[in-house]
Parts: structure tokens; C-alpha cells; sequence
């Protein structure tokens, strides 16, 4: 494996090779991870996974601070994972890459963006360098951060970018918590209490009760079990906004604070 810290050594190997894999990540690498490395590595010639922490998309300097960062750990994983290179720039490597004039998509004002105001801008502007940098064939995202994902890949396509987003499935522990790097911020007894979160969701997304029913619901166990959360939404995955009535092409978001640290996911 190759650590690349230059953006411009990266250049000769797109000239050699067709197929090529982008895994991109802030760090503090798990399964899930580990799971789009593999994806990646069967699907194409070369893999290149980057870690970058990008303070663009955070919301406090104090959540960027408080973010967990491994990155002796995350180089050993890589290289048990027999990633090809391993881009790992600093902020003004990224940020001074000039780029060509594109466009951003309408974000619809639900979720993360309610929330989390220029999140979404933050996550673009990076990806709008990285891909630049790192122009490659496929791209590897997990569904576990699914507006992120719907985002892009709309950046993509109204931009005409021509590498293709390969969408992973969420890896779960095997109490049904979705892996996060937060995770790593939770002891055993959070973690417990955020995987119960989930396995009622599960439980509740199995009933033939309306969708205002199952929400209420929800948000009483979050209540009694003194749990904050930000949002609980069905969403319709097809059109992206909120959905009113059952249908087979929605999930249930979620976000929430265990112990100060916010976790989402979709169910």
C-alpha cells in the first residue's frame, strides 16, 4: 500500500489503470468501512480510500474536536484490507485544488438539513475536490448516511460526473446498531441503550398501525426512556419527502443523543 499525501502524485495512476475504486472517509475507520473497501477492491483494478477530516461539514469546532481520530489504527486497517493507496492530504492539499464551476442540487429542508444547516454544502464542496483529485470509475457509499448519499449522487448526475456511486448496505453489530465512528464514543451501557432504539423501531415498523401512530409511538419510548432526538420521519425514498401513508418504498430516519452523541439512522 501507498500513503499519498500530494494530490498531484496521484495523477500517473489514472493514466495506467481502467478500473478504479474511491472509498472516501473522515476517519476512525470500522466494518463498515471495511465492508466498502472489499466492495471496492473486488470491483475494480485499483482501490484508493482517503481520510480527511472535513471541517466544512461540522456544525461546532467543538464536534469536530470531540470527533474520534485513529489513524494508526486506520492505516493498519487499510493494509490489512490491501487498499492500493491511502490519500491522506491536509486541509489546504484539498482546499487549494481548483475545481471547475458546478452546481449543487436543491436540498429538500427535511433531516439533516433542518438541522444541520450547511452540513450538506460542506459535504459537497469536499466531495467536488475529492473528486477532482481522485476522478475514479466507482465511488463507494454506505446507506447508512442515506440523504448524504441521495445528495451526491443528484450532485453527480446534474453535474454529468461520470463516476458511478455504488450504494452499500448499512453493517450492523450484531445488537442491530448501525457501525459509526461515533460509536467509538459510547461506552458498553450506550451502546446498549442505543441498540434497544433501533430494535423497537424494527419492532414498531412491523405493526399495521398508521404511520402518525408508529411515530407517536416512538417518540414515547424515546420520551420515557429520556432519550432527545432530533427528528423521526417516514420517508418516502423514491420522491424524498415525508410520507403520509404505507408504502414499501419508505424507511423510518432517525436522529438521536445518547449521552451527548448524536447517532442516526434508517430503518
Amino acid at each position: 500500500m501507498r500513503i499519498i499525501k500530494k494530490s498531484k502524485e496521484i495523477n500517473s495512476v489514472f493514466n495506467s489503470v481502467k478500473k478504479t475504486g474511491f472509498v472516501p472517509t473522515m476517519g476512525s475507520l470500522h466494518k463498515g468501512h471495511e465492508y466498502l473497501i472489499k466492495k471496492s477492491i473486488k470491483q475494480n483494478h485499483v482501490t484508493f480510500v482517503s481520510i480527511f477530516l472535513n471541517p466544512k461539514q461540522f456544525n461546532s469546532k467543538k464536534d469536530l474536536e470531540k470527533y474520534p481520530k485513529k489513524l494508526i489504527d486506520d492505516i493498519k486497517i487499510c493494509k490489512k484490507n490491501k487498499v492500493d493507496f491511502l490519500f491522506i492530504p491536509s486541509f489546504k492539499e484539498v482546499y487549494s485544488w481548483k475545481t471547475k464551476k458546478r452546481r449543487f442540487p436543491k436540498i429538500e429542508n427535511v433531516m439533516e438539513e433542518k438541522y444541520r444547516k450547511g452540513h450538506f454544502k460542506g459535504v459537497l464542496k469536499v466531495i467536488e475536490k475529492l473528486i477532482d483529485i481522485i476522478p475514479a470509475s466507482r465511488m463507494y457509499l454506505g446507506e447508512k448516511d442515506f440523504q448524504q448519499l441521495k445528495i451526491i449522487k443528484d450532485y453527480f448526475n446534474i453535474n454529468k460526473i461520470k463516476t458511478k456511486i455504488i450504494r452499500c448496505k448499512t453493517i450492523r453489530d450484531n445488537n442491530g446498531l448501525a457501525l459509526s465512528s461515533r460509536n467509538k464514543l459510547l461506552n458498553n451501557e450506550n451502546l446498549k441503550k442505543a441498540a434497544k432504539v433501533i430494535r423497537f423501531i424494527k419492532k414498531i415498523k412491523l405493526k399495521n398501525n398508521s404511520l402518525s401512530h408508529n411515530k407517536k409511538a416512538i417518540k414515547k419510548f424515546l420520551k420515557i426512556n429520556k432519550i432527545n432526538f432530533d427528528y423521526v420521519e417516514y420517508i418516502n425514498l423514491k420522491k424524498f419527502n415525508v410520507s403520509k401513508k404505507q408504502s414499501y418504498n419508505m424507511k423510518i430516519f432517525i436522529a438521536f443523543y445518547i449521552n451527548k452523541i448524536r447517532l442516526i439512522d434508517n430503518i
